[in-house]
C-alpha cells in the first residue's frame, strides 16, 4: 500500500485501519530505567537504611541528589521531597503565603498547583494563558489585589513561561514567584534552567516526568533562609526529640510546627541515576519534537483551518508536546478523536478545560471548613470561580489538540505518527 493509498483510506474512527496499531511508548525517564536504577535500589536494600537521615548503613542517597541536582540546574540550595506537590507546599511555606494571601496561578495547570495554595490557606486566582499555553504576563495587573503576595507561573509541558516579563512585573509590585517546573525538568528559558529564576522552584518525579522515581520532588532555591524554612519544615519543623532521646536538627535556627514531606534513600537512589540520564533524554525529545513540529508546520500550510503554537526557540526547546489550534472547539474535538483513532497520541489539553473548572474548584470543596474561603477574619470578601473567569484561556483550551511526542520514539515511530497526522488532515480539514 502506498503512502497515498494509507491517507486516503476511511479513517479508523469510521471504520478504517488505524494508521498505528501498537502503543508508543511516550514514556521518559521511566522508559530508561535499568540495570543502574536497580543496582542502586539493591544498594539501599541492603544497607537497611531506607530513611534519609538514618540507619545501619546510611549511604546519604537523598543528600547526594539534592547536591547533584542543585548543580545540575544552576542553584545553591535543594530539598528533596515526597511529591512535586509536596515541593510546591515547602515553596509556599518558604515564602510564608498563608491565610491573608492570594496567590496568581495560571487557569491552565495541573490541580495540585491549586490544591498547594489551598493547603497554605491562601487563596487562588487565576491568569489567562497565551497562545503558549503558558501564563500572560499581560493578564498579572488584572489580578493583582492589595493580598496578592505571590505569583505561581507554571512551565507547562517543557514550554517555559515568559520569565522576565513575569519577574519585572513581581519586582515593581513586591511579589515573591514561585515557579511550578513540575513538567519540566531540564527545560531552559534563555539559556538558564527554570525553576532558577525565581525564589523558588519546584520539580515533579512522577512517572510521566522527565526524571522520575514513580513519586518525588524537588525545591530549588538561592536563598539561604527560604533553604532553611523548607528544610525545617519538611522535617517536623525541625529540632525534635526523637524516639531515641536525641534531637534532630539538620539547619539550625529558630524550628516551627511543620510536617514530613521527606524523600526516602530509595527515590533517592533512583533520581540520582537518572538524573545522568537527563540530558540525552532532552537531547532526544528536541530532536524528536522538531521532526513532528517541521512535518505538522508542512501540514497545517496546506490545510488552513490548522496552524501550530507559535515557536519560541528560547522558551520551547524542549517541549513535551507539538501543540496545534483548529478553528472552533468541536473540530478539535473531531480531530483529537480521529487521531487517538489512528494510534497518535493526541488529546485535548486537560480535556480542554480550565483548571477552575474542576467541581471542587468551582464550589470551593475542601475536607475542612474555613481558610481560604470560609475566614472573614482574613478574607472579608468571599472570592467566586465560575466559568467565563477567563474567556481567552477557555477559547484557547477548546480548540487546542496536543500530540504527545516521546523521546523514546524511533524513526518509525515519528513516521507513523506523522503520517496519522496527514491523513486526519486529508479527511477533516
Amino acid at each position: 500500500m502506498t503512502m497515498s493509498d494509507i491517507i486516503e483510506a476511511p479513517l479508523a474512527v469510521d471504520g478504517g485501519a488505524p494508521v498505528i496499531q501498537r502503543e508508543l511508548n511516550r514514556y521518559k525517564g521511566a522508559a530508561v530505567i535499568g540495570d543502574e536504577e536497580k543496582a542502586a535500589v539493591l544498594e539501599v536494600l541492603e544497607s537497611q537504611s531506607l530513611f534519609r537521615y538514618y540507619g545501619p548503613h546510611l549511604l546519604s542517597k537523598v543528600a547526594q541528589f539534592e547536591q547533584d541536582f542543585a548543580g545540575h540546574v544552576g542553584a545553591k540550595h535543594a530539598v528533596g521531597a515526597s511529591s512535586g506537590t509536596a515541593a510546591l507546599r515547602l515553596g509556599l511555606a518558604a515564602l510564608g503565603v498563608g491565610p491573608g494571601c492570594e496567590v496568581i496561578v495560571p487557569a491552565v495547570t495541573f490541580i495540585a498547583s491549586v490544591g498547594a495554595i489551598v493547603a497554605a490557606r491562601a487563596r487562588p486566582v487565576f491568569a489567562e494563558v497565551d497562545e503558549s499555553m503558558q501564563l500572560d504576563p499581560a493578564d498579572l495587573r488584572r489580578c493583582l489585589t492589595p493580598r496578592t503576595k505571590a505569583i505561581m507561573p507554571v512551565h507547562l509541558g517543557g514550554v517555559a513561561v515568559d520569565m522576565d516579563a513575569v519577574l519585572d512585573f513581581a519586582r515593581t509590585h513586591g511579589l515573591m514567584v514561585i515557579e511550578d517546573a513540575a513538567q519540566s525538568c531540564g527545560s531552559l528559558y534563555k539559556g538558564r534552567a527554570v525553576g532558577t529564576l525565581g525564589h523558588v522552584g519546584c520539580f515533579s518525579f512522577q512517572l510521566e516526568k522527565n526524571i522520575t522515581s514513580g513519586e518525588g520532588g524537588i525545591m530549588v532555591t538561592d536563598d539561604d533562609e527560604l533553604f532553611r524554612r523548607a528544610a525545617i519544615y519538611s522535617d517536623q519543623g525541625g529540632q525534635f526529640w526523637t524516639a531515641h532521646a536525641g534531637v534532630r536538627d539538620t539547619v539550625g535556627g529558630q524550628p516551627v510546627i511543620g510536617d514530613n514531606m521527606r524523600m526516602n534513600e530509595i527515590a533517592g537512589a533512583i533520581l540520582g541515576c537518572q538524573l545522568h540520564k537527563l540530558p540525552e533524554l532532552l537531547n532526544r525529545m528536541e530532536r524528536n519534537t522538531a521532526i513532528v513540529r517541521s512535518a505538522v508546520q508542512e501540514i497545517a500550510d496546506e490545510h488552513p483551518g490548522l496552524y501550530l503554537r507559535p515557536s519560541h526557540p528560547d522558551r520551547d526547546r524542549h517541549a513535551l508536546s507539538v501543540l496545534v489550534y483548529l478553528t472552533d472547539a468541536a473540530q478539535a474535538d473531531a480531530v483529537a478523536q480521529a487521531l487517538r483513532g489512528e494510534g497518535v497520541p493526541a488529546g485535548k489539553v486537560y480535556g480542554g478545560l480550565p483548571v477552575y473548572a474542576a467541581p471542587q474548584i468551582l464550589n470551593q470543596w475542601m475536607i475542612t471548613d474555613g481558610c481560604p474561603f470560609n475566614c472573614s477574619t482574613f478574607f472579608p470578601e468571599p472570592i467566586h470561580y465560575h466559568m467565563g473567569m477567563c474567556p481567552r484561556t477557555e477559547d484557547l483550551l477548546g480548540r487546542a489538540v496536543s500530540i504527545s511526542i516521546g523521546p523514546m520514539y524511533e524513526e518509525e515511530d515519528l513516521e507513523d505518527l506523522i503520517t496519522g497526522v496527514q491523513k486526519v488532515a486529508h479527511h477533516l480539514l
